[in-house]
């Protein structure tokens, strides 16, 4: 990225340097988000329907890749697990299995892929979203090396937002670094990881997204993405939002997506009961729509910027400028109506 251009610079203070940048597009990658409301069922579909193709299937955890590769096998897939836990000699057999395509598709934590020379692997799913884009572009790279067309799909989840959260603060452990080194390190992950959660929730070619954030010119249509192919019907939220904002401003912006998503529904949650949050006057407004549907504007105010999700362990979501714009709207109006 343009920072780590600088920052490498600055430490080795080099003066003018000579720079060279390759490009970063990989254009027989097609790239695709999905939602699904059932993980393993998507997974088994897109696999068995790339039944003769060589895949890579990343996971964030050990103990994620055992069980997937587990129900991989159950329905009939010749698939291989890879992750740092295991034993050297059977993580060199399984490697060598997917290498010399004795196996057709391996599950992986990312210990797999460095130095792996297979260029026949034409599809990478991500079954969890990882921390960073990073991270995602290089995995997601090791498919298409031959130059045909590849699929790198993730399969998106609001837990892995939060499963990522704990394993970025259990990185509190390493002792190597000193207090303050650790929080400036932990701080810059979780923004890390936000930027990948916007990736995950945006509307705007997926490409462009990734080409943005490492400083090069990309186009608005790639037609080689989930989005720029994909079907949007716009909808007005204008009303909604400030519903939800609103909510945020009133509850002295102290409560997560969950809590919020609570109140706007009206839910008979215990603890919102017992701390009186039914008695707010933006409890119940959204009531018609679904747990998801306010999710999904919520998600969207975050990724656009029209409010902020902290960077906490229990992170919350705050108004900021342009937040208070959108509420600004409903005094207008309801001057005008009243007017």
């Amino acid at each position: 990225t343009p920072q780590v251009k600088e920052d490498i610079q600055r430490v080795l203070n080099l003066n003018n340097p000579y720079i060279v940048t390759t490009g970063f597009d990989r254009p027989n990658l097609s790239f695709q988000v999905m939602h699904p409301k059932n993980k393993n069922t998507q997974l088994l579909t897109l696999i068995k329907e790339r039944k003769n193709d060589c895949g890579i299937v990343y996971c964030n955890t050990r103990s994620a890749v055992e069980e997937v590769c587990e129900i991989l096998c159950e329905n009939g897939i010749n698939a291989k697990p890879y992750h740092a836990g295991m034993p050297m000699e059977e993580r060199k057999k399984n490697q060598e299995d997917f290498i010399y395509d004795r196996c057709r598709v391996v599950v992986a934590t990312n210990a797999f892929g460095m130095g792996i020379d297979k260029s026949d692997v034409s599809y990478v799913i991500h079954y969890n979203m990882p921390q960073n884009i990073e991270g995602y572009y290089q995995e997601a790279g090791r498919a298409g090396r031959d130059g045909n067309d590849a699929q790198c799909i993730i399969l998106y989840s609001g837990k892995d937002v939060a499963t990522n959260r704990f394993l970025i603060e259990k990185s509190r452990e390493n002792e190597e670094m000193d207090e303050a080194l650790c929080e400036i390190v932990i701080e810059h992950k979780l923004m890390q990881l936000a930027k990948m959660s916007a990736y995950c929730n945006t509307t705007d070619c997926l490409r462009g997204f990734i080409l943005q954030y490492f400083g090069q010119p990309y186009e608005e249509y790639c037609g080689n993405c989930s989005n720029c192919n994909g079907e949007f019907e716009e909808i007005d939220v204008t009303v909604e939002a400030q519903k939800i904002l609103s909510c945020v401003a009133k509850t002295n912006q102290r409560f997560g997506t969950k809590m919020l998503v609570d109140i706007l529904r009206g839910s008979k949650n215990q603890r919102l009961i017992e701390w009186g949050l039914d008695n707010q006057s933006t409890y119940g407004l959204l009531k018609s729509y679904t747990e998801a549907n306010v999710k999904k504007i919520i998600d969207f105010l975050v990724v656009n910027e029209y409010a902020v999700r902290t960077q906490e362990q229990f992170p919350v979501i705050k108004l900021n400028k342009n937040s208070v714009k959108i509420l600004k709207i409903i005094k207008i109006i309801y001057f005008i109506i009243i007017r």
